[in-house]
C-alpha cells in the first residue's frame, strides 16, 4: 500500500467519522430538553482525524501485519519494475522430431511463459493490495466515528502497558535479588557447617580444661549438645534452648554508640546469678563476623563480657559448665534496641 494513498484515507475518513461522531446519541446534550450538542462538528472532526492518526499505534499493538505493507512511493523502483528490459522472458521453444513413416507434423511444445507467471501474480498482488485498502479504511473509520473514546481507550492501553512493563521489570529484579540471597545464604549456611566445628577446636585451644579432655574431644562434646541450623539467616536462633537465663546464668547484652554511622558497639554478658562461674564460656555469634565462636575464660569470675561492633540484629547462643548449660538471647526482641537495628 502506498504512503500517499493511507494518508488520503485518514483524512477522509477522520472528516467522514468526525460527521457520524457528531451526529450520534454518543454527542446529544443528556438530561435537557434542548436539543443541544456537547461537541461542535469541528471538534469531532479534529478528534476524528486524530483518531486515525492514531490507528498504527492501535495496529502496533494488536500486532498486525497490515502495516508491513505500507511503502513510500519510489518513482526509480516503479520504473524498473515496469521495464521490458528487467523482465527477462524464455523463449519459445519449439521441438521437431525427426519424420518418420508414423509422424508427418511437427511437434511444438509451448511451455509456460514468463508472462503468464507475471500476470497471475500481478492478479493476486491487486486482489491482495485492495483487501489491505478496505481493512485500513474501516479501522480508521472505526476509529474516526468513535473519537475521543477511541483516543482515551488508547492512551489508557499505553500508560497500562507501560505500568505493567515497569511492574514486570521491578518483579524480575527483585526475583532475581531474592534467588542471588538463597544462594548466597546456601552457600553461607554449608561454610558454616564446615568451619564451625574448625572454630570451636580453636577456641578451645586457648581454655584451661579442668577436665583433662583434649581441645578436639572437648569440641564434639559441646557440638553435640546443638542441633543443627534451621534459621539460615539467623544460625544460632532455636539452637541453644530459647532462654537467657538457665542453672543460675544468665546472657545479656548491651550497646553503646559506635564511630561508624548505623553501627552499634555490643556489649555481650554472660554472668552467675549468685557466686562464681565453674566454667569457660563458649559464645556462638552470627556466621557473618570473622570470629563466629568465642571463648572466654570464665572459670572462678562472676561474669564475662566480650565487646563486638554489628550493623543489624542477630541471635547469640552460649555454652557453659562443659554443655550442661546453653543460654540463647535473640537481640532483636530487645525493645530498648533501636527499631531500625533490630529490624536489619
Amino acid at each position: 500500500m502506498e504512503l500517499y494513498c493511507i494518508l488520503g484515507i485518514m483524512l477522509v475518513t477522520g472528516i467522514l467519522g468526525g460527521i457520524v461522531n457528531f451526529y450520534s446519541d454518543a454527542n446529544k446534550q443528556t438530561g435537557s430538553e434542548s436539543a443541544a450538542r456537547l461537541r461542535s462538528a469541528g471538534v469531532c472532526i479534529l478528534f476524528g482525524i486524530a483518531a486515525t492518526i492514531l490507528v498504527p499505534l492501535f495496529l502496533k499493538f494488536a500486532e498486525s501485519k497490515l502495516l508491513d505493507g505500507i511503502r513510500l512511493h519510489d518513482k526509480n523502483s516503479q520504473s524498473e519494475q515496469k521495464s521490458p528490459a528487467s523482465i527477462k522472458a524464455k523463449p519459445v521453444a519449439h521441438v521437431m522430431s525427426k519424420s518418420d513413416s508414423l509422424q508427418s507434423k511437427p511437434q511444438i511444445k509451448e511451455p509456460i511463459t514468463a508472462k503468464q507467471d507475471q500476470s497471475k501474480s500481478t492478479s493476486e498482488e491487486k486482489n491482495s493490495l485492495a483487501s489491505d485498502y478496505l481493512i485500513w479504511t474501516a479501522y480508521c473509520l472505526l476509529a474516526a466515528c468513535a473519537g475521543m473514546r477511541f483516543i482515551d481507550l488508547l492512551m489508557s492501553r499505553v500508560i497500562s502497558k507501560e505500568y505493567i512493563k515497569q511492574a514486570e521489570t521491578t518483579i524480575n529484579e527483585q526475583n532475581k535479588e531474592i534467588k542471588d540471597l538463597k544462594k548466597e545464604s546456601v552457600i553461607a549456611e554449608n561454610n558454616y557447617k564446615v568451619s564451625e566445628p574448625l572454630q570451636l577446636q580453636m577456641a578451645s585451644q586457648a581454655s584451661v580444661l579442668k577436665s583433662g579432655i583434649s581441645t578436639g574431644e572437648q569440641s564434639k562434646m559441646l557440638l553435640s549438645q546443638l542441633p543443627p541450623i534451621t534459621h539460615a539467616n539467623d544460625p544460632q536462633k532455636g539452637r541453644f534452648g530459647g532462654k537467657n537465663n538457665v542453672n543460675g546464668k544468665t546472657l545479656s547484652v548491651d550497646y553503646d554508640s559506635y564511630i561508624i554511622p548505623g553501627f552499634l558497639n555490643l556489649t555481650i554478658k554472660v554472668s552467675a546469678d549468685e557466686g562464681e562461674l565453674t566454667s569457660d564460656v563458649y559464645l556462638f555469634l552470627h556466621n557473618s563476623f570473622a570470629r563466629s565462636i568465642i571463648h572466654l575464660e570464665g572459670y572462678g569470675k562472676e561474669e564475662v563480657e566480650y565487646k563486638i561492633p554489628s550493623y543489624g540484629a542477630f541471635t547469640i547462643g552460649a555454652i557453659l559448665d562443659n554443655g550442661d548449660t546453653l543460654l540463647e538471647l535473640d537481640i532483636a526482641e530487645l525493645k530498648n534496641f533501636p527499631e531500625s537495628f533490630r529490624n536489619r
